[in-house]
């Protein structure tokens, strides 16, 4: 899986509108669009402040154990339904 399928994956799992994350880095919804259909690669620093905002070790975009994470992400509390 491409890093910019797995920033999708991540974001969507943290409930994280492609608008949300764009707005925190100061760039267009569309910037990250493409960025996670891999039409735009994505610089090392790019990568390590999307991993901030969305509250994850950047290594998390290449690590084998994604859905590991992302389910112990979702025992998280929840937000009542609130998107970011």
């Amino acid at each position: 899986m491409s890093v910019g399928k797995r920033i999708a994956e991540v974001r969507k799992g943290m409930c994280a509108t492609q608008e949300y994350v764009a707005q925190k880095l100061n760039r267009t919804p569309q910037w990250l669009s493409n960025i996670e259909r891999g039409i735009r690669p994505i610089m090392a620093d790019e990568l390590v402040i999307i991993a901030e905002v969305l509250g994850v070790d950047p290594s998390i975009f290449f690590d084998n154990h994604l859905n590991k994470t992302l389910k112990e992400t979702q025992e998280l509390p929840k937000t009542n339904g609130r998107r970011y």
